[in-house]
């Protein structure tokens, strides 16, 4: 009787590690069962179907990192660094990775001269306010509709 349960036990640990290769090198053994077999046919209820919008999903241009020096008193006090990513729509996601030269300076001129004011008395980094204030500066330089959001990944102040 034990000498069954290690056989069984050892079967399925055998298939699961088969399985769980065949998932490593990207081949999906259901979809391989599935055509076999034959899918389950979908539901014939169709009264109550209502009809869903599909949405795209969102399209990120990476920024990269900013790096702006924090000028207090004539001296650079601080460094402030953060990761962006800028969300934008899909179709116009080639012309804001074109001009991306553009933002980068409008962004660092901009934060030099707001992050002084913001990171006094060591306060820390308000990562809404300069979201804001990114995303408003980004509707100036490129134009209005072509940067939706831009998301802070990382941040911090040395």
């Amino acid at each position: 009787m034990i000498r069954l349960i290690f056989m069984v036990v050892a079967f399925l640990l055998m298939m699961g590690a088969i399985i769980g290769g065949l998932y490593f090198w990207g081949i999906d053994p259901l979809e391989k069962f599935n055509v076999l077999v034959g899918n389950a046919p979908a539901p014939a209820d169709t009264r109550g179907a209502t009809k869903v919008a599909v949405v795209a999903p969102p399209s990120f241009v990476d920024f990269g990192l900013l790096i702006v020096p924090v000028v207090q008193g004539r001296e650079v006090k601080k460094q402030a660094e953060m990761i962006l990513r800028l969300e934008v729509p899909s179709d116009k996601k080639e012309v804001v990775a074109q001009n991306l030269p553009r933002l980068q300076n409008a962004f660092l001129a901009d934060m030099m001269a707001f992050l002084p004011y913001q990171l006094r008395d060591n306060a820390p980094l308000d990562t809404v306010a300069v979201r804001r204030r990114l995303t408003a500066l980004s509707d100036k330089v490129l134009g209005p509709g072509l940067v939706k959001d831009i998301s802070i990944e990382q941040s911090s102040v040395k």
